[in-house]
């Protein structure tokens, strides 16, 4: 029994001197930082990325400015754009909190102005007061159990729409494109992923690569669904009438991370593994103890029984 406690013990102490060698746990839970929060809408980076094909249907981008406080910076340039859909993470824990704040709209209206990449660079480049000031509404609908967010303007624009997204907190981000886009995903400073181990985005990447200020950036240049995969399976496994137009996107996820989480994850599992060989073999040492004393009283008895047994022969 004592034993069996020992290793008990042993065990715990191993684990508890994994995870605060590894610090992988840490790395991997929200940071309660607020120093990345926006307070100005000016703040907002508003970098004008070339599309993969030189067309001006394909001029739309959507730029995701991921933090690690769990609030998003959503950067939109749109072109001849009257509503914005989006359907967010639902934060079960914070029912009541805004979805999307900040609201920052540089446009003009796409009668009086073309899309194309000077136009854009120019409203990066320019100040609000430089532009007509337009007017929004914001709804909600639930569409297939799932809530979608419209932001609807008073006539169509084409311009740069910015605001803060407040998804639930955590390194987990979801996005369900609802138009044509250009997708870009810029991680925090320090952060990365696609370790299968640590954190994966799905769909693969079309691109992706360090920007200027050393923050790895993910892009996706068309996002839309695949034919003969979750639609063909649907079709013939669950027998669900599901056309193109039903899902007409991919859908993309992903879980960052810092750099050094899956070094680290290595450690404290090389800590772990080598915790649990040396638990290991104390339990066979101890095992191979008792059954060596209990052959040496089984002898004893065994041999203090034959003598007696001789004895009681000579008598």
């Amino acid at each position: 029994m004592c034993i069996m406690k020992r290793l008990a013990i042993t065990m715990v102490l191993v684990f508890i001197l994994a995870i605060m060698s590894s610090g992988c746990i840490n790395e991997l839970v929200p940071v309660s930082d607020n120093s990345n929060a926006i307070s100005e809408t000016f703040d907002y980076e508003l970098e004008v990325f070339p599309s993969s094909v030189d067309k001006s249907d394909d001029l739309n981008t959507t730029t995701f400015y991921l933090t690690r406080n769990g609030t998003t910076n959503v950067v939109y340039m749109v072109s001849d754009t009257s509503v914005i859909e989006l359907v967010p993470m639902e934060d079960v824990f914070n029912t009541g909190g805004d979805v999307l704040s900040n609201v920052f709209i540089l446009a003009d209206s796409s009668s009086n102005i073309s899309a194309s990449a000077e136009t854009f660079e120019m409203f990066a480049s320019s100040s609000s007061k430089d532009f007509p000031v337009f007017n929004y509404t914001l709804e909600d609908k639930v569409i297939r159990g799932q809530k979608h967010f419209f932001m609807r303007f008073n006539e169509s624009i084409t311009g740069i729409v910015a605001f803060t997204l407040n998804p639930p907190k955590g390194q987990d981000f979801m996005y369900v494109p609802t138009h044509d886009s250009t997708v870009r995903f810029v991680l925090p400073m320090g952060y990365t992923t696609g370790n299968p181990f640590v954190g994966k985005v799905i769909p693969d990447t079309d691109d992706r690569y360090i920007d200027e200020k050393g923050r790895e950036v993910l892009v996706w240049y068309d996002l839309h669904a695949k034919t003969g995969t979750f639609t063909n399976m649907a079709r013939e496994y669950l027998k669900i009438n599901i056309s193109e137009e039903d899902l007409p996107y991919r859908t993309v996820m992903i879980k960052f991370y810092s750099e050094s989480a899956p070094r680290l994850l290595l450690i404290g599992t090389s800590i772990l593994f080598g915790g649990v060989l040396i638990v290991l073999g104390n339990y066979l040492s101890a095992r191979r103890k008792l059954r060596k004393t209990r052959e040496s009283i089984e002898g004893a008895f065994t041999e203090k029984n034959a003598r007696t047994g001789k004895g009681g022969n000579k008598n």
